[in-house]
């Protein structure tokens, strides 16, 4: 019906809930019920997800025999509409799981089964930033494990003490081969089966807790996490759990700055995808922003566009282009172009990127929603520099490009400050774009205000050498020079900007630039001729080593090899003892 274009009918279709279980079961064709799925919605049956979800809690407000099929179900169809996108649909049907799963007997079988619901819960709290109720999850699947509360750090040692406490925790005094079948083999095969083992599991759990810490900004404890999920890989473990864990433990890697790990990481991760699900998979799109993540933090920002435009070609064939996926990864390819034409000020096609990632999102989510913040700062970003590139005389737009930055940036502030409070890195940056903005707009007290902030916040959660306090360190460095007439003060500033940057990054980092010709303007202005010359010549000698780098090639898409797990853990953990 999709080839032959009989998209009505096929969403009546799907819209019957035993119609729709009945191919959830199918699991090598879920790609294709994929993309089916999305076209209906797409083609104007937007209320598909929502009908089936509350099919869904109606068949369970109804059903008066055995629970196990509805929980099979809700775990089948959550898990589905995660994958597809429409988490708040997902969340309501994973709740209703949770609770059938809660009210049983709490033998071994359900524990797992809550906890199965738990690990589908929280990757859909996670993404839809539900952080309240992946809050309340989080719990309840460390109180199931039988672990401590809010303490990453108090894990058993080791994946088998780690599997041992969780099995532990799981026993009960029912006989777990009670005789009551299940859809695939019974309540025994279920509890035995690798899928379900103890260390399995864990590592499942782990890299969803290591995620929520991820977009809650909590960088340590995301990286504590995610390395918990990587020791309980074995060569047993699914090819998908292992491509996720892989995923989550690489992108913390990236924000702990710790590059030659992420990069082995994230690049396992998309050949292992490309190796499992083939090239043109969701599951290898998603890892594939991932990968333009890291290589837009080590400073190959070509390389990271292309990575994120394979990404978005990808999604936008299963999901159309009408996706929070493939939003994601507008927002995504926006924010690297943005960074790729930060000296040429060609910033159109980042800005049409953007405003494609605002659009898709804003018909697809409340107007308070966090998931708008990010991709409102994104094109302020983008509106500011282009207003800063545009002759005087020739911005005619009302309001200004300016004050439709500002605007933007004022949301995105006010939606980070309701999620998560000034005590954030994510506030902290918006404080810092504000910043920038307002010395743009010559509101130089007032970036001087926002810069402090934003430095302040991300001291005190960071500690005074991360990156990001290097990166407004470096900005308030620049109001004061060329803006405030503080020379000694911007001096101070950009030295320890610098310091940052070669520590973590090395000589050849793009950021040195804008500090070096910094220090030439501060030296020139206080006649210290010298010192003037002395970063001139580190200026050009940057200029020399980035022609250099531009010879030098990051692997070729589609050229990563699979390495045995063993050896790559082993890599990794070496590294980071």
């Amino acid at each position: 019906m999709l080839q032959e274009k009989r998209l009505c009918i096929l969403a009546a279709e799907l819209s019957e809930l035993d119609i729709f279980e009945r191919l959830l079961f199918y699991a090598d064709s879920q790609l294709r019920l994929l993309q089916c799925f999305q076209a209906v919605i797409e083609h104007g049956s937007n209320w598909l997800s929502t009908e089936l979800a509350t099919a869904y809690l109606s068949k369970c407000e109804s059903n008066t025999g055995s629970r196990d099929p509805l929980i099979q179900l809700g775990l089948r169809l959550g898990g589905f509409l995660n994958e597809a996108g429409w988490y708040a649909d997902a969340q309501r049907v994973l709740l209703q799981c949770r609770d059938l799963c809660q009210a049983q007997p709490q033998t071994t079988y359900y524990k797992r089964l809550t906890l199965e619901c738990c690990h589908r819960l929280l990757n859909t709290q996670s993404a839809y930033c539900c952080f309240p109720a992946a809050a309340e999850t989080y719990a309840l699947a460390l109180k199931l494990l039988g672990l401590e509360p809010q303490a990453s750090g108090q894990l058993p040692d080791g994946p088998i003490a780690v599997g041992d406490t969780c099995d532990k925790a799981l026993q009960t005094e029912c006989d777990d081969t009670e005789q009551a079948g299940v859809a695939g083999g019974g309540r025994a095969a279920a509890c035995t089966r690798g899928a379900w083992g103890g260390a399995a599991l864990a590592a499942r759990l782990c890299k969803e807790f290591s995620a929520l810490f991820f977009v809650r900004c909590d960088y340590g404890a995301a990286h504590a996490w995610s390395l918990r999920a990587l020791a309980l890989l074995d060569d047993w473990t699914p090819p998908r759990i292992t491509v996720e864990v892989l995923r989550a433990c690489g992108k913390a890697c990236v924000v702990k700055r710790r590059f030659a790990a992420a990069g082995l990481l994230v690049r396992q991760a998309v050949a292992l995808a490309r190796a499992h699900f083939g090239p043109r998979h969701p599951r290898t799109a998603a890892a594939l922003l991932d990968y333009g993540f890291y290589l837009l933090n080590v400073d190959s920002i070509t390389h990271s566009v292309a990575v994120y435009e394979e990404a978005l070609g990808t999604l936008r064939r299963v999901f159309g282009r009408s996706s929070l996926h493939v939003a994601t990864a507008q927002e995504d390819l926006a924010y690297a172009l943005y960074v790729l034409e930060y000296s040429s000020g060609l910033f159109y096609k980042a800005r049409d990127h953007a405003e494609r990632a605002i659009r898709i999102i804003e018909n697809l989510v409340p107007a308070d929603h966090l998931l708008l913040a990010s991709a409102k700062r994104v094109k302020a970003l983008i509106l500011e520099e282009i207003a800063l590139d545009t002759p005087a005389g020739q911005d005619i737009s009302e309001p200004s490009l300016l004050e439709e930055s500002e605007s933007l940036h004022k949301a995105a502030l006010a939606l980070s400050m309701m999620a998560f409070g000034e005590k954030n890195v994510q506030t902290a940056k918006h404080y810092g774009n504000l910043g920038r903005l307002y010395q743009s707009m010559q509101k130089f007290q007032d970036a001087e205000a926002m810069h402090l902030k934003a430095i302040a916040i991300k001291e005190e959660l960071l500690g005074a050498e991360d990156y990001e306090v290097g990166l407004s360190v470096g900005h308030l460095a620049s109001l004061y020079n060329y803006h405030m007439n503080m020379h000694l003060a911007a001096e101070k500033l950009y030295l320890r900007s610098i310091s940052i940057s070669l520590k973590l990054f090395g000589e050849r980092y793009s950021g040195l630039e804008y500090d070096y010709r910094g220090l030439v303007h501060v030296f020139t202005k206080l006649k210290r001729h010298e010192s003037a010359a002395h970063y001139d010549r580190l200026l050009q000698h940057w200029h020399a080593l980035r022609e250099e780098s531009k010879a030098e090639q990051q692997p070729a898409l589609g050229s990563e090899q699979v390495m045995p797990l063993a050896e790559l853990q082993a890599a990794l953990f070496a590294h980071n003892d």
